[in-house]
């Protein structure tokens, strides 16, 4: 939080898995030392740095057989709005999960509808993310959501994960307009270049890397233009989530600088 504060920022995304040991499988729930300690951190972190906690992102995963496993998926998500609550945070991150068998993806599809209906109103936003293999394109997205129907529970719009998709997100931005249900809650920006050597690879096969904002071949400013005529007046956290390695700190300072400097633009004409 001191470093985003240094960098222009105005918040952070809090990640569940700063609840675990690094390397550790997370197949239970942290003790609730843990979480107070977390808590803590955070609130006596915002009173130093006058940064806010805006959201908390869920590492939850519905592609499981166990039963118990996935109690424990979905307490990831209660745990989280618990957490959210008592730091401040308006908004949720969730996922579905990265089904590999047609079965597989419509019993994921009906656990994350359940948890969505049944874990939403009680005081934050829930923002599913366009994330992993199956979830990751409008339609998909929308078999969830629509069937939600709930004013506080929308997308987590992560325009670089539409590019590893192959999904055009200035397209899917302009559809927000006409499917309510993929009305963004949080938005995630980064950015990606087409490398041999890149550790993340497209529907089509293509290799990328991640890049500094604007250096890259995702769609930014257009999608955020888009965006924001759907949102409107309606506060709306936009968090940079770059994958640049060893160069990630310098690309997060100038990522910063670049952002709000791209959002005044759109505003001014707005």
């Amino acid at each position: 939080m001191e470093f985003s504060a240094d960098c222009g920022a105005d918040g952070v995304e809090l990640l569940d898995a700063f609840l675990y040991e690094p390397g550790t499988v997370r197949d239970h729930l942290p003790g609730r030392d843990v979480v107070n300690n977390l808590v803590h951190s955070c609130l006596e972190a915002k009173e130093l740095t006058g940064q806010k906690v805006h959201a908390v992102s869920v590492t939850n995963d519905f592609d499981f057989d166990d039963s118990s496993r996935l109690l424990v998926e979905r307490q990831k998500i209660e745990l989280g709005i618990e957490i959210a609550l008592r730091v401040g945070a308006s908004t949720v991150r969730v996922f579905a999960g990265n089904p590999k068998t047609p079965d597989a993806e419509e019993l994921v599809r009906y656990r994350t509808i359940d948890a969505l209906k049944s874990l939403s109103g009680q005081g934050v936003e829930l923002a599913l993310e366009n994330h992993g293999p199956v979830f990751s394109t409008p339609t998909k997205l929308n078999s969830i959501l629509a069937p939600v129907s709930k004013a506080d529970v929308g997308t987590c719009f992560d325009i670089g994960n539409f590019l590893l998709a192959g999904v055009d997100s200035v397209s899917v931005a302009v559809s927000t307009e006409v499917v309510g249900s993929l009305v963004p809650k949080l938005i995630h920006v980064k950015d990606f270049v087409q490398s041999d050597l890149g550790s993340y690879t497209d529907v089509r096969g293509n290799k990328f890397a991640g890049t500094f904002l604007g250096q890259g071949e995702v769609p930014i400013q257009r999608t955020l233009i888009e965006l924001a005529k759907v949102v409107g007046n309606h506060p709306i956290c936009i968090d940079l989530e770059l994958e640049c390695g060893e160069q990630g700190q310098e690309a997060t300072r100038q990522g910063v600088l670049w952002l709000k400097s791209l959002i005044a633009e759109i505003q001014s004409v707005a």
